[in-house]
């Protein structure tokens, strides 16, 4: 008799297992709120709070043509550095990397009123810094045309009222381009 009920236990248990087993599989309701979820941190289209706890990957979502050096989160101002090196020295890629940091700043973020950006140069012997290229751009004040123009001017000079609606100075090395 208590084999019996053993083998009879050892039934239902094995017929609950394959009953659930073919349940997930089928992508049923049953399990359905407690599969893992996978969600990007910033979705496009919708603005997200900048915040210390998902500054990195916030940032590193974002293609870049040369790497960041620095970034400071202070209430609402976003300061980034970006380290621009002789091999890497492309204005048109490097206009586009701003375009992309100033679309993140005030497009994917919901906190973020204005960015301080520099392209920032380092002597490799020395181990100098040198300042290339500095933004002060704020939310708003910008269109999109400005963003178009921005991202397709190759290696040409911007426009006096392009560097004024971003609040854009160059130094003598971005002219020359460290050459």
């Amino acid at each position: 008799m208590k084999v019996k009920w053993i083998l009879q236990s050892l039934l239902v248990t094995l017929g609950i297992v394959l009953l659930l087993s073919v349940v997930t599989r089928a992508g049923g309701p049953v399990f359905e709120h407690s599969r893992p979820v996978s969600a990007a941190v910033f979705e496009p289209g919708k603005p997200a709070e900048l915040n210390d706890g998902n500054l990195v990957d916030g940032l590193s979502a974002i293609e870049l043509p040369v790497p960041i050096a620095k970034v400071d989160l202070n209430g609402s101002v976003l300061s980034v550095d970006l380290k621009v090196t002789e091999e890497r020295f492309d204005k048109g890629e490097l206009y586009r990397g701003i375009a992309e940091l100033i679309s993140f700043s005030f497009e994917r973020t919901s906190n973020i009123d204005q960015l301080l950006l520099r392209l920032v140069a380092e002597d490799r012997w020395l181990g100098t810094r040198y300042l290339l290229l500095a933004a002060d751009v704020r939310r708003g004040e910008w269109s999109d045309s400005a963003m178009n123009e921005l991202r397709n001017a190759g290696d040409h000079e911007l426009p006096k009222e392009l560097r004024t609606l971003f609040r854009m100075t160059e130094t003598h090395l971005w002219k020359r381009g460290i050459n």
